[in-house]
């Protein structure tokens, strides 16, 4: 120990001397090392950290598949969650849940996002209230069901944290409900991709086992392991349970199967290809770091000859003289670490900003322990890595020939072909990264110039749901509201013209039904699945949806005359291929009361609508009036002028003059929605490029540095060149020769690397190929360009060079 730390206190002291190489050093690492924390705390945040809920490890999500369409996330109806329940032998528990969003009218009307739970939700959960009690069984009952439990945030933000809150009555969609209780203020939500947003209250869902209900598949299910048991065991079990319902009713099963999938997978697994190819990208990025501090170290103990050579002529052993060599490296890399934290911390906060609507579990990405013993162990390897052959050089110095006088102007073959290798390494590294970076930022484009089949510019958007009970799903009170709501926001200054539709294009959110096209037979389960828009008249207008065959809706398509649809073109090629569509008929099973079991007679026919995503392909797509379905909740679009969102305030006003209790949510401008429905595109283009960047940036430094380095230890035998008739353009070309050599056999193995890359990339690709010559011959450019800048300088610097200096040296 006594040894170590004389060691320490010596490379500290040799550290201190040379403080411009340090500092360099040092910010090398640390942008290095702050790049991979930043991403692994990622990583372990979204991949490798326990859910914040009791035994997460043991908790799965049930979902239905359609080997139909191979979806593999459907919904399930109550009566299958209790089928599930019932059977198995593997689970302690299975819960249903779903999204339940309401008006909260006490007060200023504001709609709230909620749940419905099961009983037994919160046991399973691992919850107990902070004030008040969970739901009873018997209030899981249709009629005795208007029982609420109430987040912290809303208690907190509406009732003040009133403490005899248990036991109030609020009025939620203009409905009487009870508080029977309050969660505490640590319970978390379950994240987006599973609710619609984080529930700030809870209802019982308030179903029964009905058969004649079963295809109303509208919940999600949540279920615990029995200790001991495995998902595969959980997985096999549901499917013996599902084949024996499939021969029960082969109607309601034929094409239905179920997936049993851990709480953890379902919440992440759509994100580990992009972060696990994020974190092999800032690995690649430390790798060239590490290159770059190698080269700085073999450089300094080209300085440090006669010190090593008199360390071992006075009895040094090897082993002592690479562990204090080492040791300076890992001084090194330990101050790189820590001002990595430092970038880290900055580069989450970063992160988490551009991140979060994509990844919402970017609010809880910390640097915590998991994190710093990562960057710990990251450092000391990047100590390692950057300093052992430098110490391996260092300590096998042929003593005699450095002390000789003409020692000094030795340099080993070895640590030359080395520092070359190292500046290939770095060049390849570098085209791998930016080829990565390229690829994706190919992609983004692609997806960002795909046409919606609607023109978004100038459209204003805002949800309302009108309350059930004032407004009843089937009658014609909702069609009145829509109807005259939309011509008085038409008649506004300034707005072109309004319009509603059930659910917005990109909006995150789809509405399918089994569809029956007259003339075509279909087994049980065959029949296609439509996606459903509930339109006004005017929608088509609106959004200016182009009409392809026909005509749109008209308010002459209303709920006195017969019944009509419109169809997109996909679903008219997939109907009535090589047919005109128009005057065909199709019908919607079990559709709003007796008007689903009608037929209705087709008008039109529009484009496609780009509903799942930009990068998704076109699907059926069925356009029915509002008044003849009469659903209460809408989403408004309004065509405006430029600016939407200044029109929000008088849209607000306007609907409040209709009815007071009624409130708005998600009011975003159509731009805002396509361009949230990319986020998760652009987050990774974005630091695939900023990863890229550095790694060019660290590349060419020590490309220079590798080239400078030559030209100071060929400093003598250009003086003699030059002294022998040579021209400073000779001696620049000879410099710069030398470098585009190391540059081109660089680009060439980065080349073959970044195939091997953009291959393992080609899931997160649209439209782009992983071997694209665009993107890898820009990246070779733009690389050699690079190169080519770092290579010039160090040459320019050795045509300049001064014979009789150079001689007088020698």
């Amino acid at each position: 120990m006594e040894t170590l730390f004389h060691d320490i206190r010596y490379a500290l002291r040799q550290l201190r001397k040379s403080p411009g190489f340090t500092a360099v050093a040092v910010i090398t690492l640390a942008l290095g090392i702050g790049a991979n924390t930043a991403i692994y705390s990622v990583v372990h945040a979204v991949l490798l950290r326990a859910l914040p809920y009791k035994d997460s490890d043991r908790l799965a999500l049930i979902w239905s598949t359609d080997t139909s369409t191979r979806e593999n996330r459907d919904q399930l109806s109550y009566t299958d969650i209790e089928e599930y329940r019932t059977r198995n032998h593997t689970l302690q528990n299975v819960v249903a849940f779903g999204d339940w969003g309401a008006v909260f009218s006490d007060g200023s009307p504001e709609r709230i996002p909620g749940m419905q739970v099961g009983d037994g939700y919160f046991s399973l959960m691992g919850v107990q209230p902070l004030l008040g009690r969970v739901f009873l069984p018997e209030e899981q009952i249709d009629g005795k069901d208007q029982v609420v439990i109430l987040g912290y945030g809303l208690w907190e933000r509406r009732f003040g944290r009133d403490p005899a809150i248990v036991g109030k009555q609020i009025t939620l969609s203009a409905r009487p409900y009870r508080v029977v209780g309050v969660l505490p203020k640590d319970f978390p939500f379950l994240p987006a991709s599973l609710v619609d947003g984080p529930a700030q209250f809870y209802r019982p869902v308030a179903e029964k086992y009905d058969r004649s209900e079963v295809r109303s598949r509208h919940l999600r299910a949540l279920a615990r392991l029995r200790p001991g048991v495995s998902f595969k065991q959980v997985q096999a079990d549901l499917q013996v349970i599902n084949h024996n319902l499939a021969q029960q009713y082969p109607a309601d099963y034929a094409t239905t199967g179920v997936r049993t999938v851990s709480l953890q997978e379902d919440i992440s697994g759509k994100l580990r290809p992009a972060l696990l190819v994020m974190l092999g990208a800032v690995g690649f990025l430390l790798l060239i770091a590490c290159a770059n501090i190698a080269n700085l170290l073999l450089a300094r103990a080209g300085g440090r000859k006669r010190e090593i050579a008199v360390r071992a002529a006075l009895g040094g052993s090897r082993a002592r003289l690479i562990r204090l060599a080492l040791t300076e490296s890992i001084l090194l890399a330990v101050a790189g670490g820590f001002f990595g934290v430092l970038t880290a911390g900055w580069g989450v906060g970063l992160i988490s900003a551009m991140g979060v609507r994509v990844i919402p579990q970017l609010v809880a990405v910390k640097l915590d322990l998991p994190v710093l013993t990562f960057t710990l162990a990251v450092s000391l390897l990047s100590g390692l890595l950057s300093g052992l052959f430098p110490a391996l050089q260092f300590s096998g110095l042929n003593v005699n020939e450095v002390l000789k006088e003409g020692g000094r102007g030795s340099r080993g073959m070895a640590q030359g072909n080395f520092r070359k290798g190292l500046a290939i390494s770095e060049i390849s590294l570098a085209l791998m990264l930016m080829a990565g970076a390229g690829l994706m930022l190919r992609t983004f484009t692609k997806v960002a110039d795909v046409d919606p089949g609607f023109n978004a510019s100038n459209v204003l958007t805002m949800g309302i749901g009108l309350p059930s009970l004032t407004y009843p799903f089937g009658s014609l009170k909702p069609v009145a509201f829509y109807r005259e709501l939309t011509s008085r926001l038409s008649s506004l200054h300034g707005i072109q013209g309004a319009a509603a539709v059930n659910v917005l294009p990109l909006g995150g959110d789809f509405d399918t039904v089994g569809t029956e096209v007259e003339g075509t037979i279909y087994g049980p389960g065959e029949e296609p699945y439509p996606e459903r828009y509930i339109v006004t008249p005017d929608y088509f207008k609106v959004m200016q949806v182009r009409l392809v065959r026909g005509r749109t809706l008209l308010e002459s398509d209303n709920e006195t005359s017969p019944l009509v649809t419109v169809v997109s073109e996909t679903a008219a090629q997939r109907w009535w291929p090589n047919q005109d569509p128009v005057g065909k008929r199709v019908r919607l099973p079990g559709f709003n009361m007796d008007m689903g079991t009608m037929w209705r007679t087709v008008v039109g026919v529009v484009e496609d609508v780009k509903q799942d995503g930009l990068d998704a392909p076109h699907t059926m797509q069925i356009y029915v009036p509002h008044a003849q379905t009469r659903t209460g909740s809408m989403v408004l679009v309004l065509r405006t002028g430029p600016d939407p969102l200044r029109y929000a305030t008088e849209v607000r006003g306007q609907i409040s003059a209709m009815d007071k209790d009624l409130a708005v949510s998600n009011v975003a401008s159509m731009e805002e929605v396509m361009s949230a429905s990319i986020d998760g595109r652009r987050f990774t283009t974005v630091l695939m490029g900023l990863f890229g960047g550095l790694g060019l940036l660290l590349a060419a430094l020590g490309v220079y540095g590798i080239l400078s380095y030559i030209v100071a230890q060929r400093t003598a035998e250009i003086g003699i060149r030059m002294a022998l008739g040579a021209a400073r353009g000779d001696v620049l070309s000879l410099v710069v020769s030398q470098g585009l050599r190391l540059a081109m056999v660089g680009l060439l193995a980065g080349v073959g690397g970044a195939l091997v890359l953009a291959r393992l990339m080609s899931r997160l690709l649209f439209e782009v190929s992983p071997s694209d010559p665009a993107t890898f011959i820009g990246a070779a450019v733009v690389l050699g360009a690079v190169s080519l800048l770092a290579i010039y300088i160090p040459a320019r610097h050795a045509a300049r060079v001064d014979p009789m200096v150079a001689l007088r040296c020698e």
